[in-house]
């Protein structure tokens, strides 16, 4: 339920209860235990899928991408540049990662053509549907 429709529904069954010539306990008991009284009005509503938590779920899982990646490619370059090794390679989800160091140049990169760029945008679609609960958009049948 979104926030507006759940301010209107607290706001109604306010109104009928404070109208109800009854006892407010007797009123109260008619309604119910709290869980079969919310499930009644979750009933009621569309479920819709949550965009804006998608989107800040997808958000956060480029960020733990980008951060393990680059963590990956760090640690890569530290063994680099200890071990008097000049050049090391390796590959990080179908990613070719490369750490290099010598007297004159140290640095790390990357490549594999379109891997580099598809891996985080599945990562990132995958998260947004699942954080957005994108199955809610789906037509149920019942």
């Amino acid at each position: 339920m979104s926030g507006a429709d759940r301010k209107a529904t607290i706001k109604s069954l306010r109104q009928e209860l404070m109208t109800d010539p009854r006892q407010l306990t007797n009123v109260l008991s008619d309604l119910g235990p709290p869980n079969v009284l919310t499930t009644r009005y979750a009933e009621e509503g569309e479920r819709r899928p949550l965009w804006s938590i998608g989107i800040i779920i997808g958000g956060i899982a480029l960020l733990a991408y980008w951060t393990v990646f680059l963590s990956y490619a760090g640690g890569m370059l530290a063994v680099v540049d200890t071990a008097e090794l000049a050049e090391a390679r390796s590959a990080f989800l179908l990613i070719d990662v490369v750490a290099f160091s010598n007297t004159e140049e140290v640095g790390i990169g990357w490549s594999s053509g379109w891997a580099w760029m598809v891996v985080p945008t599945a990562i990132v679609v995958v998260s947004f549907l699942i954080g957005a609960r994108f199955w809610r958009a789906l037509p149920r049948h019942r």
